[in-house]
């Protein structure tokens, strides 16, 4: 008795399904469907996604932070962002907003959550360390439940490179 074994296999990779976002102070990793868009600022990077209607922006701004004013320096970061956002949406609500030491001791862990009633849900994290404050917003379409599962779903594939 003759047994055949029949198989095949390709020899060509499958297309990734992610696209991975290497820079000196994060790793991004993101759906196809979002795309980077470019933009002239220094150390700020945009990227859109059609399917969802929604931006995220990393920007990194280095400065030499002592960590006896990193407290002080988070809180002004969080009101000097709160106050741009209501400057062009008024009707913005905060929901949340937080301030805590990074889990891995690297400074502070910064975040906001608000929301412009029938125009969009801004999500906001950042960190202040001794070195520079990282941001990472998420602006999405309305609905709370929405914008929080996606900032979730995004937030484990967002890797701060700290201090």
């Amino acid at each position: 008795m003759t047994t055949r074994f029949s198989y095949s296999f390709s020899l060509t990779q499958p297309k990734p399904k992610v696209h991975a976002y290497d820079y000196t102070e994060f790793l991004l990793t993101l759906p196809l469907h979002w795309k980077q868009i470019p933009n002239a600022e220094e150390g700020q990077f945009n990227f859109r996604s059609d399917e969802l209607n929604a931006t995220i922006t990393v920007s990194c701004d280095f400065y030499a932070i002592p960590d006896d004013k990193q407290l002080r320096f988070a809180e002004k970061n969080l009101e000097s962002r709160l106050a741009a956002l209501e400057r062009v949406a008024s009707s913005a609500v905060v929901i949340q907003r937080t301030i805590k030491p990074h889990s891995g001791g690297a400074g502070l862990e910064l975040s906001f959550v608000a929301d412009v009633p029938g125009e969009y849900v801004y999500l906001y994290l950042g960190y202040v360390t001794s070195r520079k404050v990282l941001n990472f917003t998420l602006v999405c379409p309305p609905g709370w439940d929405a914008a929080a599962a996606l900032f979730n779903e995004l937030v484990p594939d967002f890797r701060p490179l700290l201090p």
